[in-house]
């Protein structure tokens, strides 16, 4: 009896959970791809307004990455500001300090 419970396999429940993931790169390249096909049979003026299309988004992601490189770059003054300030109190005393911060605090 005692070897027939060392023999049994373990049966352990699996976790039966698949992911789903989302391309979004790979669901904008099929529209693309799609867009291109349809553009053979299309007329002239499906072609003027697909390419419209295109022009606007072109200039969005423009102004996006214009909106992303301000943003870094009022990030980076502000650290170098405060570091040149940081940088000045250390060398030239920390007694003001407390005076600067006495006079913040009034």
């Amino acid at each position: 009896m005692a070897m027939k419970l060392f023999n049994t396999p373990s049966r352990y429940k699996r976790f039966s959970f698949y992911t789903r993931f989302y391309d979004e790169r790979k669901e904008r390249l099929e529209l693309k791809k799609k867009q291109y096909e349809d553009l053979e049979n299309a007329t002239e003026e499906e072609r003027k307004a697909i390419f419209r299309e295109q022009m606007r988004d072109s200039w969005a992601m423009g102004k996006e990455r214009e909106g992303a490189k301000l943003q870094s770059n009022i990030r980076i003054l502000i650290l170098i500001a405060v570091i040149l300030i940081l940088g000045y109190f250390v060398f030239n005393g920390l007694e003001q300090i407390e005076s600067v911060v006495f006079r913040l605090m009034e």
